[in-house]
């Protein structure tokens, strides 16, 4: 008699969790925009998004990191409300958050291009604003993914019942 063929552990997870897929790739994204802020710890100087920010003339990318910051934060919540019903409705408002923020994303890294090429004063762009440009768009691409996988997982026949 043949035994009974058990489903490996990450076919049983993926069924079982696959709604939530969006979610996972929402805050891991939201992670990486918002942890890696500046700071000084004894002897550790870590620089990143303000130290970057600071170094430029165009104040407009100050609004752009506060712009992603809050949207990141909304979305975690979005997803999760996505993750529980799968509506249309949720997933049309999912994606729209998440291509302002690869929009706002562009326009950030856009920024420190645009201030090395019109700059008179010799200005380059320090390791640090590569990094941050770096984690942004990490940041951005989890964010797509993300928005892929809550259109395959969306339940188009979602109808609303009042409890």
């Amino acid at each position: 008699m043949p035994e009974i063929m058990r489903e490996h552990w990450f076919k049983r997870w993926y069924n079982y969790n696959k709604h939530q897929i969006p979610v996972i790739f929402t805050v891991i994204g939201t992670m990486i925009f918002t942890l890696f802020l500046d700071f000084r710890t004894g002897d550790i100087d870590f620089k990143s998004h303000i130290s970057a920010i600071n170094l430029l003339t165009n104040k407009v990318i100050g609004f752009y990191l506060f712009s992603i910051y809050m949207i990141s934060l909304v979305q975690i919540a979005n997803s999760i409300a996505f993750a529980r019903k799968r509506s249309p409705v949720s997933l049309f408002l999912f994606t729209l958050l998440n291509a302002i923020q690869i929009f706002l994303v562009y326009l950030y890294i856009q920024v420190f291009y645009t201030e090395q090429a019109t700059r008179t004063d010799g200005f380059i762009i320090p390791d640090y604003g590569y990094f941050s440009m770096n984690v942004m768009m990490i940041g951005a691409i989890l964010y797509f993914i993300s928005t892929v996988f809550a259109w395959i997982y969306v339940d188009w026949k979602y109808v609303h019942i009042e409890e």
